[in-house]
């Protein structure tokens, strides 16, 4: 069983040698825009997210306790990355292609 004490949705900002700073929307308290800004070590993601780490990256933060089922509890802290399709050069062309063409049809 997992009890969430605390949520944020956030992005990288800046990416440093052992760490990354992100802004942070605190979700448990219902907020609308970051109000906060964290230095996160690279300690805390997984291996696996890691490579998902770039500057605008987007992630969930959640730090909770989580109860064994004979009743043992550990906090744990768990950032995920969101795993969002990269983008090429060529995507944005064909993009801005697909965006001229179709201006042309409304303008005839």
């Amino acid at each position: 069983m997992f009890q969430v004490l605390q949520e944020w949705e956030g992005y990288v900002i800046e990416i440093g040698e052992d760490d990354f700073t992100a802004r942070l929307l605190d979700l448990t308290a219902g907020s609308s825009h970051e109000e906060e800004e964290a230095v996160i070590p690279f300690s805390e993601i997984s291996k696996d997210d890691l490579q998902h780490l770039r500057l605008g990256s987007i992630f969930q933060w959640i730090i909770g306790y989580e109860r064994s089922t004979s009743g043992t509890k550990q906090r744990v802290s768990q950032i995920i990355f969101r795993k969002l399709p990269v983008v090429t050069k060529q995507d944005i062309a064909e993009a801005k292609e697909w965006a001229k063409k179709t201006a042309q049809v409304w303008s005839d």
